[in-house]
Order: C-alpha cells, then structure tokens, then sequence
C-alpha cells in the first residue's frame, strides 16, 4: 500500500478557503498533506480522522529563506500552545491542522488578517501577475505587428493565426486572478472594519477553462506541422527539467543554509544559462535541418561536391503548358498553408544544376480569398512597394491574362517578369524565367491559376 500521493492542485495563493477545505476533505480521506507545491501536492496515508485546518501568511517569509525566522518559530510556538499542528510551509504560507473540534482561531483580528494576507500577495503574486501580464500585451502587441508587416502570411498560417486568441485567453485568466483578489480585497478591508472577515470566493472553474482553452489551442496550433509539434513537446521537455533542476538547487541550498539573496541569485543564474543553452542548440539544430522536417524530398543529387533535393510534386501550370519542347530535368514542388480564412500555394519548378542554363523556370504563388471583406487587404498587401529595391507593381492590361486586374512589377523604372492577377477570389504571383510572354502564354497562365 502506497504512503504516500500526488495531486494536481490549481489553487490561488491566496485562496485560503479552498486551500482549508481540501486539507480537511484529505484528512477524513486517510491523506494529510506533506508537501505543497506550485502544482503538484504530496500527502502522506494517515488514519482517516476530522481534522480543522487553518492556513496564515507571514509576509516577510520567502521560499528561498534557508529556514524559518525567529518570527515564524514564535508564530509557530504560539499555535502549537492552542493545538495547532504546522503541517508545510510554502513561501509565505504556512498550513496548520488541529483535531479539536472547535479549535481557538489563529487569527482573531480581521483587520490585521486582511492586511496580513495583502502584504503577503504583494509581494508573492500580485509583481508575478503583472509582469505575465505585461509579457501577454507584449505578445500581442508582437501578433499585430506580424498581422500588419505581412497580413497573408498571418492569416494563411494556423498555428500564428491561433496564437491571437491563446495569448487573450492567457491574459484574460490572469487579469480574472488579479481582478477577483483586488475586489475581494477592498470588500474584505471594509467588512474587518465592522469585525467580520470576508471568506475569500475565487472562479477557479473559469480560471480552469481559460487555461484549457489556451492549452488546446496551443496544441491545435502545432498539430498540423510535424516540426512544430515536436518542437512543443521539446521545450515542454526542456522547462520541466529546468524547473525539476531549479526545485533541487534551491533546496540543496537552503538545506546548506545559504542565505535568500544567494539562493535566489543561484537559481535564476542556472534558469538563465539553462534557458539560453536549450535555445541555441535548438535553433541551430532547426538551421541545420536535423529536426522534424515536415516532408523528405524524393530524391537527390550531387552537384560540385553538394547535394540539392528534387520534388515530383503535380503543379497547375508548368512550363510544359507554356510550350517548351521538354528535355530538361526539373524539380517541381508545391506547398499549402491554409486557414479557414485564406489559402496559400506556393509552385515552383527549377530546373536541375548542370542542366541547359537556358531552360525556363516558373516561381508562382496563389491566394485564395475564402472570406470576401480580405479581399482588399490581400490585395493591397501584394502591392505594396518595396523601397530597399525601389520595387513597384504598376497596372497592366487583365485582358490577355483573363483576369480582372494585373499589374506589372518594375524594379527602379525598368519592366521585370513578374506579374500579378487578380480574379474576385483569389490572386496570383507570377514569376517566368528564360521565356517571352505573349498573348496565348498569358491566357494559359491565366486559365490556369484563375481556379
């Protein structure tokens, strides 16, 4: 039989009633609890008994002291005089258990009560909570800029496009957290002035269903892409090992007496090393394409000592269709990123290395307007000039192309290649390589990408 167990508790700081209550529900369960955490709380098999438990706060205390201070050993001997049994300490908090059935209160004043517990939260959560805060408008803030340097990139690509809600979802649940403790605190302040002390209420139910929200959304977001589901899961890896590491050097210090300041310096030295060696050695084994690609080219080939990929992925319009007489080894590959929104396919077709340098080659992209009010700014996102390679697209004549609008795009004054075309619903990139466009290879291209 088992001595010992772990749950999963979602508790507030400052929840003291829920925290008393599943003390007590535990005990009558045969579990009296050993060890609380951030989210995993240890108990320890005991005789199933009635016990009343009380949960303080000193606000001095810190869970990086080595020890407890004079003040909460005399707290401490105060209680135990009055039946009161410490049980943990957790940061500030300390939970307490008595198995009187109408134990004397440890906190008789409910002004000094309610104080007691703000100074504590000001300085466990409250500095915790605004600077995630701050970290989630600064996501935000990051997610518009993304949408407004590149709207079809953003709309095209699920996992950024899911982000948006996640990081609301995030802020919202902790704007909840902060915004109930800051009502409960001035209700709590104006009844202890009357001599009652306000029960603390927290939506711990609504709180859960934001977090979930944003940890399915999360998932959906990097369910799609091999590489970044995998990648998920590694820095989820990686943070839990570096928390589990953290937990054990600042206990493996606290038992050596260290005082708080070195502590807490040691610890958020290793969180930070650890953090940006994790970053770097992923980032450079994505660079160098060791990780969860989402697709294996089909073949190969060596050229002057290196090797390229070749794709046989089928393409709407190839240079065949535009009249070349064949010949040439090409590789052909097609990409798609789609949302609900708007859909991306990106076509090229190149020709092998060592093969006729005058081949032609075709690099296209189509964009499909699912929701009709993107239209226009899918459309004015395409057009916008480039001022680095003073870059412009400039009207040209749909006729030939079938399409309802095209443009023509004209680096530093002079003509290139490369064309835009318009329909109702969608809009397509066209880039030609190594072959004169006349009416009838416009009209094919135009048959072609228009659906």
């Amino acid at each position: 039989m088992k001595d010992r167990a772990y749950r999963i508790e979602t508790f507030a700081f400052y929840d003291q009633t829920a925290i008393q209550k599943r003390v007590e529900m535990m005990a009558a369960r045969g579990w009296l609890l050993d060890k609380p955490g951030n989210f995993l709380w240890r108990y320890r098999r005991i005789e199933p008994q009635t016990l009343r438990a009380a949960v303080t706060y000193f606000p001095t205390a810190s869970a990086f002291d080595p020890g407890p201070s004079q003040g909460e050993l005399t707290m401490e001997e105060f209680c135990a005089r009055d039946g009161w049994t410490l049980l943990a300490r957790w940061g500030q908090m300390q939970i307490f258990a008595s198995a009187a059935p109408d134990p004397t209160p440890i906190d008789t004043d409910p002004v000094t009560q309610v104080e007691t517990i703000h100074l504590a939260m000001k300085r466990a959560m409250l500095p915790g909570h605004l600077l995630l805060a701050a970290v989630m408008v600064w996501q935000l803030c990051f997610q518009f800029f993304q949408f407004r340097d590149d709207p079809i990139d953003f709309l095209t690509d699920s996992a950024t496009l899911l982000m948006l809600p996640m990081w609301m979802l995030l802020l919202t649940a902790v704007l909840l957290e902060m915004g109930i403790y800051l009502r409960w605190h001035r209700e709590a302040a104006r009844a202890a002035e009357d001599g009652v002390f306000l029960p603390i209420a927290t939506w711990r139910r609504a709180s859960a269903l934001l977090l979930g929200g944003a940890l399915l959304l999360l998932f959906l977001s990097a369910i799609s892409s091999r590489s970044r589901l995998g990648t998920l899961l590694v820095w989820g890896l990686i943070y839990a090992g570096i928390l589990l590491l953290a937990t054990r050097l600042r206990d493996a210090m606290k038992r050596r007496g260290s005082p708080r300041w070195a502590t807490r310096l040691a610890v958020a030295g290793m969180a930070g090393v650890l953090s940006f060696a994790a970053l770097w050695g992923l980032v450079t084994v994505i660079i160098r394409g060791q990780l969860w690609q989402d697709r294996q080219p089909p073949e190969s080939y060596q050229f002057q000592g290196h090797a390229f990929s070749v794709y046989h992925d089928p393409l709407p319009l190839t240079v065949a269709d535009l009249g070349h007489p064949g010949g040439v080894r090409y590789s052909t590959e097609a990409r798609r990123e789609e949302t609900f929104l708007l859909a991306r396919s990106s076509y090229r077709q190149d020709r092998l290395l060592g093969q006729d340098p005058l081949a032609p080659e075709l690099d296209y992209t189509v964009v499909e307007v699912k929701a009709p009010f993107l239209a226009a700014l899918c459309r004015e996102a395409m057009l916008e000039e480039d001022p680095v390679f003073e870059a412009e697209y400039r009207p040209a004549d749909p006729a030939p192309w079938g399409a309802s609008e095209a443009w023509r795009l004209y680096r530093r004054g002079e003509p290139d290649d490369r064309y835009l075309l318009a329909w109702p619903d969608r809009l397509a990139e066209v880039q030609v390589y190594g072959m004169e466009l006349d009416g009838a290879r416009m009209g094919i291209i135009g048959e072609k990408l228009k659906g």
